[in-house]
């Protein structure tokens, strides 16, 4: 069979489709140039407030000369005539604008408490502020002492009830064993108002001493300036110090508040207070000095930086602070006594080389000039 010579045709080669992220990509960046193209003669977001908030919702861009209306946010309210509006201006910026005519919602006036006052701690109760609740002398107070104005759901509330002023009472002060006190038939004692405590006469030969303070009054609500004293036989030791003796507060017995002074015998020092009283607790306060011998040390004072280690000194190794101001002064002064040598010596040196000097050759009587 004679095989046919007729050219052969390839079938035709097809074209392979772009990737799918390059077409994205293309896509992107022409819907950013077209955005750009839009918005070169456009504002951006409009100013925020913290007092007036947008009508409307945001817009990708505003054209010049488009206006933007605000309100007033929730507890603030509108007063005229400043306006809620700005606008695109040529220049790409907005027009300025001010939140200043909205103003804070503010809670219900806080009237002066009876017997007290409100104090009004930034001239003003509008929401986010406090007000201080304070009562007159004899007077204490009911409730919260601080009151802040906060915004709530339904607006401005305080953040707690008013508070009120009581008169200050107190009842009865408390009545103490083996003794009493004035005013025991009173049921109920105003501000300031005192009673007096006493002791009973003892069954025995040593007398009660009251431990305490004898008067006390009524401070605050129910409450007294001091506890109740005590009445109590109190005997302190006789007191004794070795090596010392007493010089004054002379008894055989030593009751309450009973004061001894001491000194010490020669060739000893007291170590201690040298008064002494005796205590509630039948003890000397503070307790008895001692008088240890030997003479009364001093309190050491902090040496002086010289005496530190490491501290040089050219013969003894102790810093003489006068010694070294000498040697560093001769110093200074050899130092410039120095250069000033120096610098005469170069001068004189470069008006010789300026000048030169003439030398005279004997042998050919002629003058000649050298340069040095």
């Amino acid at each position: 069979m004679k095989a046919s010579s007729a050219p052969r045709w390839a079938p035709p080669r097809r074209c392979e489709s772009p990737s799918p992220y390059l077409g994205f990509l293309g896509t992107l960046l022409g819907a950013v140039a077209l955005l750009l193209s839009t918005c070169s003669d456009a504002c951006e977001d409009p100013p925020e407030f913290e007092a007036m908030e947008l009508i409307s919702e945001l817009k990708p861009y505003y054209e010049v000369g488009e206006e933007v209306h605000y309100k007033c946010k929730k507890g603030y309210f509108y007063i005229p005539p400043l306006s809620l509006l700005t606008f695109c201006e040529k220049n790409h910026s907005w027009f300025p604008a001010t939140d200043e005519a909205c103003f804070r919602d503010s809670c219900s006036f806080p009237k002066d408490p009876e017997n007290g006052r409100v104090v009004f701690v930034n001239g003003t109760y509008s929401w986010g502020f406090e007000v201080h609740y304070e009562c007159h002398w004899g007077y204490y107070l009911i409730g919260e002492a601080i009151l802040r104005c906060q915004l709530k759901e339904e607006g401005p509330v305080w953040s707690d009830k008013p508070a009120v002023c009581e008169k200050i009472l107190c009842l009865p002060p408390p009545k103490i064993e083996n003794g009493k006190h004035t005013f025991s038939e009173v049921e109920v004692f105003h501000y300031l108002e005192a009673v007096t405590y006493s002791c009973d006469p003892a069954p025995g030969p040593e007398e009660y001493s009251l431990v305490g303070e004898h008067t006390i009054h009524c401070a605050n609500h129910h409450k007294w300036s001091h506890n109740a004293p005590e009445c109590k036989v109190v005997r302190c030791p006789f007191p004794v110090v070795a090596n010392g003796k007493q010089i004054s507060g002379f008894g055989k017995v030593f009751s309450y508040k009973a004061k001894v002074t001491f000194e010490c015998n020669m060739g000893f020092y007291l170590n201690g207070s040298d008064t002494v009283s005796c205590g509630g607790n039948s003890t000397w306060e503070p307790s008895l000095p001692l008088c240890p011998k030997g003479p009364k040390p001093t309190h050491p004072t902090k040496p002086p930086v010289s005496n530190y280690p490491g501290y040089p000194h050219p013969k003894e190794g102790i810093f003489d602070p006068d010694y070294d101001t000498w040697i560093i002064a001769l110093l200074i002064i050899i130092a410039i006594l120095t250069v000033a040598v120096v610098i005469v010596g170069l001068y004189k040196y470069l008006q010789r080389r300026k000048k030169g000097t003439y030398l005279i050759d004997e042998s050919h009587r002629e003058v000649i000039f050298t340069s040095l």
